[in-house]
């Protein structure tokens, strides 16, 4: 089945970036720090509490702000607060491999602009992107809350989800977008997880993986009930 791909929505942490390298392990730190210190909670309890926001919403602030009162913008700039030269560097391998590939790509991420902005200008991709589509974009939503994959096809033009491409290194927000009509790209090793029509791993594969999709596409069956998230208020 041929398809001709119009847009890419990529994620951020993880994705364009090795997920080993340890920089979301210093982020998931200083999230427990700021619930901990900030937010006053029991450092005994700090865990399952992060765990439980993850499952339920799908980032711990989405679940942070529906039991305490806090800046938003002051949690994230305490997250995001670290040293990227110890973590990242100019990736001009990725560089190329996102140039060769014309069609339109957008960072769609849990995290706020300020980080991408970081994070992409630390590898040297930043005009790789037609834009990045962050936690503010969606009024505090996470992925993989259903809403979020419309919006970011709102927010990217409308294009038809069968044309585009959503690329991420957790499988639990594949499945939203697989079932939206997305073609899936899961940025790991391993076993294809549910919900990913492909994978590969390292984002400097996106040449191959893209023409395979393109010419040589077979859609998994992949169509089961999602998992239930918890409703959204603005």
């Amino acid at each position: 089945m041929q398809k001709t791909i119009t847009t890419f929505f990529i994620d951020l942490d993880g994705t364009v970036y090795d997920r080993n390298n340890g920089m979301m392990e210093a982020m998931t730190e200083r999230i427990a720090l700021y619930v901990e210190k900030v937010l006053h909670v029991p450092h005994a309890q700090v865990p399952s509490l992060m765990e439980h926001y993850y499952q339920t919403y799908g980032s711990s602030l989405r679940g942070l702000q529906q039991d305490f009162v806090f800046d938003p913008k002051d949690y994230l700039a305490f997250v995001h607060d670290l040293d990227l030269d110890a973590y990242l560097k100019p990736d001009p391998v990725l560089r190329e491999s996102l140039i060769s590939i014309s069609t339109p790509k957008w960072i769609f991420t849990n995290s706020d602009r300020n980080h991408a902005l970081r994070v992409l200008d630390k590898l040297e991709i930043t005009d790789c992107f037609e834009g990045i589509l962050d936690v503010w974009t969606m009024e505090y939503v996470s992925k993989p809350h259903p809403w979020v994959y419309h919006h970011a096809l709102e927010m990217a033009g409308d294009p038809d989800p069968w044309q585009c491409v959503f690329i991420d290194d957790s499988a639990r927000n594949l499945k939203p977008a697989a079932h939206i009509g997305f073609s899936t790209i899961w940025v790991g090793e391993g076993a294809l997880p549910f919900g990913a029509h492909l994978s590969m791993s390292h984002l400097h594969n996106l040449p191959a993986a893209f023409e395979l999709i393109e010419k040589d596409f077979i859609l998994p069956d992949i169509f089961t009930p999602l998992p239930q998230l918890q409703p959204f208020t603005y």
